[in-house]
């Protein structure tokens, strides 16, 4: 829930088959810390982007452009998702890209979910931008703490301890 009214993040369908698995990159100095103010700004982002398909990369910040990069050698994007069979080990090291100004949306097979939080936060450290594990179990939001490490900054069970 989002004050009062549920987070709606959309999954990438291709067909009849959904890619389970979504991480988001973000740009740390545009997101909110607040963790309900910040599954707000996602799903802002998202519900009005045009089209909402969000297939170019120019749309969004150098660093986060930098991130999809390193994380593309491991999981290229899909071109036709209808000519793959999802069970084929190929089709299960892709991914799904969106983007907007100052957040990445990234949607892999759910088989691949450990390899691809494991390079997504590699990378979120190395280029500078937020990672937000939107499928996990408790929906970490990794950023640069007051500690100044990467690190979990709030999760869904947050909410539940105040």
């Amino acid at each position: 829930m989002v004050r009062g009214r549920q987070l709606h993040l959309t999954p990438i369908h291709h067909g009849s088959i959904a890619l389970a698995y979504d991480l988001y990159a973000f740009d740390l100095f545009a997101a909110p810390r607040d963790r309900y103010d910040f599954l707000d700004w996602v799903s802002r982002a998202f519900r009005d982007a045009d089209g909402g398909s969000g297939g170019d990369v120019s749309r969004t910040t150098a660093p986060l452009r930098a991130w999809h990069r390193d994380m593309s050698q491991g999981f290229p994007g899909r071109r036709d998702p209808h000519g793959m069979d999802e069970d084929d080990a190929v089709a299960q090291r892709t991914a799904t890209y969106r983007f907007t100004q100052g957040i990445l949306q990234a949607s892999f097979h759910w088989e691949a979910s450990g390899q691809a939080l494991f390079r997504a936060r590699k990378f979120a450290q190395v280029h500078g931008v937020g990672l937000f594990e939107a499928s996990g179990n408790d929906g970490a939001v990794w950023m640069i703490s007051q500690r100044g490490r990467f690190e979990v900054v709030h999760r869904s069970d947050d909410a539940r301890r105040a």
